[in-house]
């Protein structure tokens, strides 16, 4: 009887995954829109990254490349996902689309970071779901960011 009893146990702590827990916590203040699987990695604000020294360092939209922000490939951005909005990515949190990338790059999100060290953690990370978020209206934005991205502690 015990066996059975933890199997279903594990069953269900398969089934009910944080990411489904946040997604039906994003579904309060925003409404569902397009979702992918993408290719996620990160970046920083150093001109080595950005258009090479010497040249302006910032945004698609003029904006300084800060943590919170995200850069888009290009296709993605063809097929309605827009500047401004915000977007999901699993195990990652919510960010909001302010930048581009190289056009060789198709199906990929860019998440700023403050530094190298924090951009090598992200490392690449292939299949993440994200998720295109359009605000409901009179609702609150809840930032559900999952970790720190400046925490240390964890090496994944």
């Amino acid at each position: 009887m015990r066996v059975v009893l933890y199997f279903f146990a594990f069953i269900s702590l398969i089934i009910a995954t944080p990411s489904q827990a946040d997604v039906h916590k994003l579904k309060e203040s925003y409404n569902i829109a397009q979702s992918i699987r993408a290719t996620i990695t990160a970046y920083t604000d150093s001109p080595r990254e950005n258009l090479g020294r010497g040249k302006p360092v910032g945004t698609a939209i003029g904006t300084r490349i800060r943590p919170g922000i995200v850069a888009v490939s290009r296709d993605l951005l063809r097929s309605g996902w827009e500047f401004g909005k915000s977007v999901y990515i699993e195990g990652m949190g919510v960010f909001i689309i302010e930048d581009t990338m190289s056009p060789r790059f198709s199906r990929r999100i860019d998440i700023a970071v403050d530094d190298m060290h924090h951009a090598i953690k992200i490392g690449k990370r292939t299949g993440n779901l994200a998720i295109l978020l359009h605000p409901k209206k009179d609702a609150q934005p809840k930032s559900i960011y999952i970790r720190n991205l400046s925490d240390s502690s964890d090496d994944s």
